[in-house]
């Protein structure tokens, strides 16, 4: 059984990343800044990992209760050439 978001949200920073990797089912990738964000879906929330990639900052987990956290994904997603846009 999947954790929920408020449960997730009490693991230890390792305990989450590990989380993610095992239960997580990835959807989509985009920058921010020097940042490759990915993003997770957990069952009921969603996580995303951010991996720096300059520095080489360790990974950091971010989870998120609703999908108001897929806009940036949305957003940046190319546009079909046959979807009737100009």
């Amino acid at each position: 059984m999947l954790l929920g978001y408020a449960d997730f949200k009490f693991l230890a920073a390792t305990h989450q990343k590990h989380y993610v990797h095992r239960h997580g089912q990835y959807l989509a990738q985009r920058w921010h800044k020097n940042y490759s964000v990915e993003l997770y879906t957990l069952g009921s929330f969603y996580a995303e990992r951010w991996l720096e990639q300059e520095c080489r900052e360790p990974e950091r987990v971010k989870a998120h209760a609703t999908a108001a956290c897929l806009v940036p994904y949305v957003l940046s997603a190319p546009l079909s050439p046959t979807g009737g846009h100009p």
